[in-house]
C-alpha cells in the first residue's frame, strides 16, 4: 500500500490512545480500517471485537470486497485475532481468538480486555448499537469496557453520525481521548471528497479542527487539499 504521509502521521498520533471516529458513510469508515489504521499498527497485536452476528455477517462481507480491490487487506488480516460475541463460533478472515455467547458475553469480555496492554489495538466493532437497544444500560456498559482497559491500551470505537441522540453523543465522547469526525464534503457529485476533522482532544499536538480534505482511490485515502 501507498504511504499517505499525512493519515500515517495522525494514526501513529493516536497510539496508545481511546479515539473515536463518527462517520456519515460505512464505506468511507471501512476504507479507513482496512487500508490505513490496521495496516499502521500490524506490528502490534489487532484484535477486533465483533457484537452480535449480523455485524460480523456485514464486516465479512466488506472484508471479501475489499480484498478484491487491496489484495494487501489479506496478507495484513491473517494475523488479526478476532473476539466474536454472536451464535456461531466461526470467522471467514484472521484468527478467532475467543468466541463469546450473546447471552453471557460481558463479564468474560471484560477479563480478556483487562489482559492487553501497549503492544495490543483493540477496535470495536458492533457496539455503538447497545446504547440504542439497550438505553442507558448499553451506555454504562461501553464505558464500563472503557473504564476496565489498561490506559495504554490503544483502542478504537466509532458510531454513525446521527445515530444517537446529543445527551448519548456528548457523554460517550467524554470517554475517549480523541474524537474524530469523517464527512463527505459538499461538493460537486462528480467529485466527490471527504473531510476529517478532529473534533476533540486531550492532546497539545493534535488540535481541534479539519485534518484534511481526501479522496479516494484505489481503495486508498489521498489528500487533495
Amino acid at each position: 500500500m501507498k504511504e499517505n504521509f499525512e493519515l500515517h502521521s495522525l494514526i501513529s498520533k493516536l497510539d496508545g490512545l481511546r479515539t473515536l471516529f463518527v462517520y456519515d458513510s460505512v464505506y468511507v469508515i471501512r476504507t479507513l480500517l482496512f487500508n490505513h489504521i490496521i495496516p499502521h499498527f500490524s506490528s502490534k497485536n489487532v484484535y477486533i471485537a465483533v457484537y452480535t452476528e449480523t455485524m460480523y455477517r456485514r464486516l465479512e462481507r466488506a472484508y471479501k470486497s475489499f480484498i478484491k480491490i487491496s489484495p494487501e487487506v489479506k496478507e495484513v488480516f491473517r494475523d488479526v485475532k478476532i473476539i466474536k460475541i454472536g451464535l456461531r463460533e466461526r470467522t471467514a478472515f484472521g484468527e478467532l481468538y475467543e468466541f463469546l455467547s450473546e447471552t453471557t458475553w460481558y463479564k468474560r469480555f471484560l477479563e480478556i480486555i483487562r489482559e492487553f496492554g501497549k503492544r495490543d489495538v483493540l477496535i470495536l466493532h458492533g457496539f455503538s448499537i447497545l446504547p440504542v437497544i439497550y438505553g442507558d444500560k448499553g451506555l454504562t456498559d461501553i464505558i464500563r469496557l472503557l473504564d476496565s482497559a489498561n490506559e495504554d491500551l490503544t483502542i478504537i470505537g466509532k458510531y454513525a453520525d446521527k445515530l444517537y441522540s446529543e445527551r448519548v453523543e456528548a457523554l460517550l465522547e467524554r470517554f475517549y481521548d480523541v474524537v474524530i469526525r469523517i464527512r463527505r464534503f459538499e461538493g460537486n457529485y462528480l467529485d466527490i471528497s471527504y473531510s476529517i476533522d478532529i473534533d476533540q482532544s486531550i492532546l497539545a499536538d493534535l488540535i481541534p479542527g479539519t485534518f484534511g480534505r481526501f479522496k479516494i482511490k484505489d481503495g486508498e485515502f489521498v489528500r487533495v487539499c
